[in-house]
């Protein structure tokens, strides 16, 4: 046999595979059975989408997060876009699983790796509304998606903590973050970058008995803070794990509380082993765009979950 060694992100733990192990993992493909659409009236579904930057993109820049939902009554909700460059990509996605209409983009906050690809996407797709925080923000990228957004005259709706809406008749959407009343610091936006990611829109998607739980970007710090305010409120069947899973965010002890059966980490590379390991000590099945490509999620109202990976894992940390 001959052995290849793959090196982690962290460059401190590594792996021995076969050839073999990689050419059979490398023909599995199921990019057609993750993005096919299956009309169901019992079943809530999200794709959470695995995003690339073009070439040309700074090695410091994140792809960032982009998830579409689709409802029992079929109903299309966007949560963010992904950076500026994934925008085609997004678009190719939505394509691909027929869609012709947007009902509501759900932004989580401004930052680029966020935003970025909503601009394509309100040049190529009919949307009916946008939900986003009050959050005063500027800059050439979310300025473009604003100026887009009145030029379509897409309406805007603004959320904050104690909000809430419907997709459809059947999905209900609480609010838990941010704060009604935000509070700028001399100097903003100044170095801002928690203070934007710890504004991002918490928002937990509910259907019957299930549920799943977006944190958008907030650091553990935020998080804390939820916990205080909302306690056990903040359980949920899957998670959006927040900030790319990187170690700024996700505690022990917020993961803990949320417990969920499923936990999904957005970002081109594994950011943080050390947030995946506290995942899988609490008996969570936790998936990652950067090894499974893109994942299909269905639920229905009584928490029986279905997952389809594009890849297969041939290798776990």
């Amino acid at each position: 046999f001959i052995f290849v060694t793959l090196c982690i992100v962290f460059g401190i733990r590594t792996v021995s595979l076969t050839w073999a192990q990689i050419e059979s993992a490398a023909i599995v493909d199921r990019y057609d059975e993750v993005f096919k659409r299956e009309n169901s009236e019992k079943r809530l579904t999200a794709w959470f989408l695995k995003l690339s930057l073009s070439e040309e993109s700074n090695i410091d820049e994140k792809s960032g997060d982009s998830t579409i939902i689709i409802s029992p009554d079929d109903r299309v909700m966007l949560i963010d876009g992904g950076a500026l460059s994934c925008g085609a990509l997004v678009c190719s996605y939505l394509h691909a699983l027929e869609v012709d209409r947007i009902d509501a983009i759900l932004l989580s906050h401004p930052h680029i790796d966020h935003v970025g690809g909503l601009i394509s996407v309100l040049q190529e797709f009919p949307v009916e509304m946008i939900y986003m925080s009050k959050l005063e923000y500027s800059t050439t990228t979310f300025d473009s998606f604003l100026s887009i957004a009145a030029d379509n005259k897409v309406p805007i709706i603004y959320l904050q903590e104690g909000s809430e809406f419907d997709l459809g008749s059947k999905i209900h959407a609480k609010v838990y973050n941010p704060e009604a009343n935000i509070v700028y610091y001399f100097g903003y936006p100044a170095n801002s970058t928690q203070f934007v990611n710890d504004r991002s829109l918490v928002v937990k998607l509910a259907f019957g008995k299930s549920s799943i739980l977006f944190m958008g970007d907030v650091y553990t710090s935020r998080e804390l803070d939820l916990i205080e305010k909302y306690g056990s409120e903040l359980k949920a069947d899957v998670l959006k794990v927040g900030h790319h899973g990187s170690d700024t965010s996700s505690s022990k002890s917020f993961i803990r509380l949320v417990c969920p059966k499923t936990a999904v980490i957005m970002h081109d590379r594994l950011a943080s082993l050390q947030v995946y390991n506290n995942l899988k000590k609490i008996g969570s099945e936790v998936y990652l765009n950067c090894i499974d490509g893109n994942i299909r999620l269905s639920i229905d109202e009584e928490k029986n979950l279905t997952i389809i990976t594009q890849f297969d894992r041939i290798v776990d940390f």
